[in-house]
């Protein structure tokens, strides 16, 4: 019992002694949470969204407290990598997919969850493959979402241009000529500060309806290489949108587009399911949902890439374990699905859900024909990453300073020294 409780119950007993005897009753004052379990996330852009879903958790378990920290996503790696290291890293931690966790899982900082947390049986393997082990197959965290890719759209604009949803990619080009003639930013984009990942992003975007989804499985097999057609045609497809980036594009950062979009500014963002709940909080009155980019053929299936956005996993030496699990159960849970998809606007990882978000609603279904986010998925798992290479020399071949085959053969030549095709 805390020391608050007892001066409470010491003046509760002379301010109310005679009566409680006389009544023979005592009433107790509540009790501070037994155990606090302490959660670190990169997504400072959620914070009030997880306090109010955490709050709701707490409410029905009294006796345990999520003091969860946020540190901006540029930052966090390090300090949780730094604070593992120093056995001072949280009870939960979030944690990044695919081959950004398997360093954490090589190190043993994590607790396998397959037997702790039952509900990730529920979860579809899009989920949960960005939670597993690569070498032992065992998962180490509870995913929470599934983001897919498209491009966000300004409704109040299309609508005012006299613009549609573009059925090809010749009805895209001629709606973004439209909004620039009209001095209208089509699409809001930055690679600067770090900002890089923004422009893979892009690429994400636009390469399936190019490439085609059978392309991920070619990859993964080594019948296709980076250096494949395809693939070159996805990168120099994402160039040639250059006329319709902001003046100096290469100079602005992710916030700055982000801002241009939300400010209405722009009429488009490429971008991921993520940004659904962090557009609608910080400019309620925007109007927009989102489209898979378009093929060149009108009526063809169009795929969008999917992936799992991360998990949140148990440390091994944290403080608190068995209330961690307990929260960490209900993060697996339907309810905390639910509650995800309402609160923050984009696909979780479970799909027994009721969408109520029209925007989330379009997502779930562009999500049905999807293919998994090829460089994430397939090439973050040792250095050097595709992304990296991506990330680096994109900019220069939008600026048309090298060739989209340059670029192709640079990742492909990156990857090669690990990367070892399924047999």
């Amino acid at each position: 019992m805390s020391m608050l409780s007892i001066h409470r119950r010491a003046a509760l007993g002379l301010i109310g002694g005679l009566a409680a005897v006389c009544a023979g009753i005592f009433t107790a004052v509540p009790a501070r949470a037994d155990s606090t379990v302490t959660l670190w996330s990169w997504r400072t852009e959620d914070e009030a969204a997880m306090r109010r879903i955490f709050d709701a958790f707490e409410a029905k378990n009294p006796d345990i407290k999520v003091a969860i920290q946020f540190t901006p996503d540029a930052d966090y790696q390090n300090r949780l990598s730094t604070a593992l290291r120093g056995g001072r890293g949280p009870d939960i931690a979030q944690l990044k997919a695919y081959g950004e966790l398997q360093p954490f899982v090589d190190a043993g900082y994590l607790d396998v969850l397959d037997d702790s947390v039952p509900e990730l049986k529920n979860m579809p393997d899009a989920a949960l493959g960005g939670a597993r082990g690569r070498t032992d197959g065992k998962v180490y965290g509870v995913p929470y979402s599934v983001p897919m890719m498209g491009v966000f759209y300004n409704q109040d604009i299309f609508a005012a241009q006299g613009i549609e949803i573009p059925k090809t990619y010749k009805d895209f080009l001629a709606a973004c000529d439209k909004l620039k003639a009209a001095g209208i930013t089509p699409i809001a984009t930055g690679g600067a500060n770090g900002s890089a990942w923004e422009l893979e992003i892009g690429v994400g975007v636009v390469g399936p309806t190019v490439y085609g989804p059978g392309f991920y499985d070619e990859m993964m097999t080594g019948k296709a290489t980076f250096e494949d057609p395809r693939y070159v045609a996805a990168l120099k497809r994402f160039a040639d949108l250059k006329p319709y980036f902001p003046d100096g594009f290469a100079g602005i950062d992710y916030t700055t587009a982000t801002q241009q979009f939300i400010g209405g500014k722009a009429a488009m963002f490429l971008g991921g399911s993520f940004e659904n709940g962090s557009f609608k909080a910080q400019n309620p009155k925007l109007k927009f949902s989102i489209f898979p980019f378009p093929a060149d053929d009108a009526g063809a299936t169009l795929y969008t890439s999917a992936f799992s956005d991360g998990s949140y996993g148990l440390v091994s030496e944290g403080q608190n374990k068995e209330a961690a699990t307990k929260v960490l159960n209900f993060m697996a849970s339907a309810e905390f699905a639910q509650m995800f998809a309402d609160e923050l606007g984009w696909p979780p990882a479970r799909t027994d859900v009721t969408v109520k978000d029209p925007v989330l609603s379009e997502m779930m279904a562009m999500a049905k024909n999807s293919t998994p986010y090829l460089t994430l998925v397939g090439f973050r798992w040792q250095s050097p990453t595709a992304s990296s290479v991506l990330q680096s020399e994109i900019i220069d071949m939008v600026e048309g300073n090298i060739a989209p085959e340059k670029l192709a053969a640079d990742m492909q030549a990156a990857v090669a020294t690990w990367f070892k095709p399924k047999q």
